[in-house]
Protein backbone atom coordinates (compact mmCIF):
# COMPACT_ATOMS: atom_id res chain seq x y z
CA UNK A 1 0.00 0.00 0.00
CA UNK A 2 1.20 3.44 -0.84
CA UNK A 3 2.47 5.98 1.55
CA UNK A 4 1.39 9.21 -0.76
CA UNK A 5 -2.59 10.14 -0.84
CA UNK A 6 -3.46 9.98 -3.92
CA UNK A 7 -6.71 11.88 -5.20
CA UNK A 8 -8.51 12.43 -9.23
CA UNK A 9 -9.56 15.65 -8.11
CA UNK A 10 -6.66 17.11 -6.27
CA UNK A 11 -2.95 17.70 -7.74
CA UNK A 12 0.06 17.25 -5.18
CA UNK A 13 2.67 19.27 -6.06
CA UNK A 14 6.27 18.54 -4.55
CA UNK A 15 8.90 21.37 -5.42
CA UNK A 16 11.22 23.73 -4.38
CA UNK A 17 10.59 26.86 -3.35
CA UNK A 18 14.71 27.65 -4.38
CA UNK A 19 14.41 26.05 -7.90
CA UNK A 20 13.04 28.47 -11.06
CA UNK A 21 10.98 25.25 -12.14
CA UNK A 22 9.34 25.05 -8.80
CA UNK A 23 8.33 28.33 -8.31
CA UNK A 24 6.86 28.82 -12.04
CA UNK A 25 5.13 25.56 -11.98
CA UNK A 26 3.63 26.60 -8.88
CA UNK A 27 2.44 29.97 -10.58
CA UNK A 28 0.69 28.26 -13.22
CA UNK A 29 -1.02 26.35 -10.53
CA UNK A 30 -2.30 29.33 -8.63
CA UNK A 31 -3.55 30.98 -11.83
CA UNK A 32 -5.96 27.35 -12.59
CA UNK A 33 -8.88 26.39 -11.29
CA UNK A 34 -8.63 23.25 -9.79
CA UNK A 35 -7.70 22.18 -6.66
CA UNK A 36 -4.09 21.21 -5.43
CA UNK A 37 -1.77 20.78 -2.39
CA UNK A 38 1.71 22.22 -2.75
CA UNK A 39 4.65 20.81 -0.96
CA UNK A 40 7.47 23.04 -0.74
CA UNK A 41 10.49 21.24 -0.24
CA UNK A 42 12.34 24.02 1.69
CA UNK A 43 9.72 24.23 4.16
CA UNK A 44 8.60 20.46 4.24
CA UNK A 45 10.46 16.55 3.92
CA UNK A 46 8.95 14.21 1.85
CA UNK A 47 9.60 10.39 3.80
CA UNK A 48 12.09 8.61 2.51
CA UNK A 49 9.76 5.91 1.46
CA UNK A 50 7.80 8.20 -0.44
CA UNK A 51 10.90 9.71 -2.25
CA UNK A 52 11.00 5.51 -3.03
CA UNK A 53 7.21 5.51 -4.22
CA UNK A 54 7.44 8.60 -6.37
CA UNK A 55 10.41 6.98 -8.04
CA UNK A 56 8.87 3.41 -9.14
CA UNK A 57 5.98 5.60 -10.30
CA UNK A 58 8.33 7.36 -12.13
CA UNK A 59 10.02 4.30 -13.39
CA UNK A 60 13.16 5.47 -12.44
CA UNK A 61 16.13 4.96 -9.78
CA UNK A 62 16.18 7.48 -7.00
CA UNK A 63 19.09 8.88 -8.23
CA UNK A 64 16.92 9.94 -10.93
CA UNK A 65 15.06 12.39 -9.43
CA UNK A 66 18.20 14.70 -8.44
CA UNK A 67 19.57 17.21 -10.51
CA UNK A 68 23.02 16.33 -10.20
CA UNK A 69 23.79 19.80 -12.48
CA UNK A 70 22.55 21.26 -9.14
CA UNK A 71 25.18 19.67 -6.74
CA UNK A 72 28.38 20.91 -6.35
CA UNK A 73 30.02 17.57 -6.81
CA UNK A 74 31.78 15.90 -10.23
CA UNK A 75 29.68 13.00 -11.77
CA UNK A 76 32.55 10.38 -11.04
CA UNK A 77 31.92 10.63 -7.16
CA UNK A 78 27.68 10.03 -7.78
CA UNK A 79 29.03 7.30 -9.49
CA UNK A 80 28.38 4.52 -7.04
CA UNK A 81 25.84 6.05 -4.89
CA UNK A 82 22.65 3.73 -4.12
CA UNK A 83 19.05 4.48 -2.99
CA UNK A 84 20.22 5.32 0.29
CA UNK A 85 22.99 8.06 -0.41
CA UNK A 86 20.48 10.16 -2.74
CA UNK A 87 17.97 9.83 -0.14
CA UNK A 88 20.47 11.82 2.08
CA UNK A 89 20.99 14.12 -0.85
CA UNK A 90 17.52 14.79 -1.58
CA UNK A 91 17.17 15.72 2.76
CA UNK A 92 19.66 17.39 3.03
CA UNK A 93 19.45 19.53 -0.07
CA UNK A 94 16.37 20.86 -1.14
CA UNK A 95 17.39 22.62 -4.63
CA UNK A 96 18.35 19.20 -5.46
CA UNK A 97 15.20 18.36 -6.68
CA UNK A 98 15.02 21.03 -9.66
CA UNK A 99 12.11 19.56 -11.23
CA UNK A 100 8.72 19.55 -9.37
CA UNK A 101 6.21 16.43 -8.89
CA UNK A 102 3.03 16.41 -9.81
CA UNK A 103 0.51 13.76 -8.64
CA UNK A 104 -2.92 13.17 -9.09
CA UNK A 105 -4.72 9.80 -9.11
CA UNK A 106 -2.54 7.02 -10.39
CA UNK A 107 -0.53 9.77 -12.74
CA UNK A 108 3.03 10.96 -11.48
CA UNK A 109 4.85 12.99 -13.61
CA UNK A 110 8.15 15.07 -13.14
CA UNK A 111 7.74 18.63 -14.71
CA UNK A 112 10.55 19.64 -16.99
CA UNK A 113 8.74 22.91 -18.12
CA UNK A 114 6.38 24.70 -15.96
CA UNK A 115 3.21 24.78 -18.30
CA UNK A 116 2.96 20.99 -18.67
CA UNK A 117 1.39 21.25 -15.22
CA UNK A 118 -1.54 22.11 -17.46
CA UNK A 119 -1.50 18.44 -18.47
CA UNK A 120 -3.40 17.71 -15.13
CA UNK A 121 -6.08 20.34 -15.32
CA UNK A 122 -7.49 18.92 -19.33
CA UNK A 123 -6.43 22.13 -20.85
CA UNK A 124 -8.61 21.93 -24.02
CA UNK A 125 -8.33 24.14 -27.08
CA UNK A 126 -11.66 24.16 -28.18
CA UNK A 127 -12.98 26.90 -30.04
CA UNK A 128 -9.56 28.41 -30.65
CA UNK A 129 -10.13 28.39 -34.81
CA UNK A 130 -13.48 30.14 -34.31
CA UNK A 131 -14.27 33.97 -34.28
CA UNK A 132 -16.84 35.89 -33.20
CA UNK A 133 -16.52 37.78 -36.46
CA UNK A 134 -18.10 34.95 -38.12
CA UNK A 135 -21.73 36.00 -36.44
CA UNK A 136 -21.58 33.44 -34.23
CA UNK A 137 -21.03 32.50 -30.85
CA UNK A 138 -17.81 30.36 -30.76
CA UNK A 139 -18.34 26.49 -29.64
CA UNK A 140 -16.14 26.15 -26.58
CA UNK A 141 -17.54 22.18 -25.77
CA UNK A 142 -14.94 20.11 -25.37
CA UNK A 143 -14.32 18.05 -28.31
CA UNK A 144 -11.82 15.56 -27.22
CA UNK A 145 -11.34 13.32 -24.04
CA UNK A 146 -7.74 12.41 -22.64
CA UNK A 147 -5.68 14.21 -24.96
CA UNK A 148 -2.95 16.26 -24.05
CA UNK A 149 -1.89 19.63 -26.10
CA UNK A 150 1.04 20.63 -24.81
CA UNK A 151 4.04 18.98 -26.73
CA UNK A 152 6.92 17.08 -24.64
CA UNK A 153 9.94 18.44 -24.36
CA UNK A 154 12.20 16.70 -26.10
CA UNK A 155 16.00 15.63 -23.71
Amino acid sequence: MGQIARNDKQLTLIYSSNTRVGTHTLSYLTGMEGRYLAIDLAKTKVADTQWAEIAEALGVKIGDLVDKRELDIDAETTENFDSTDWLKIIQKNDSAISRPIAIMGKRTKQIDNPPEIMEFFEVDSAGLEQSPLDGGEPDIERTTENENFIEKHKE
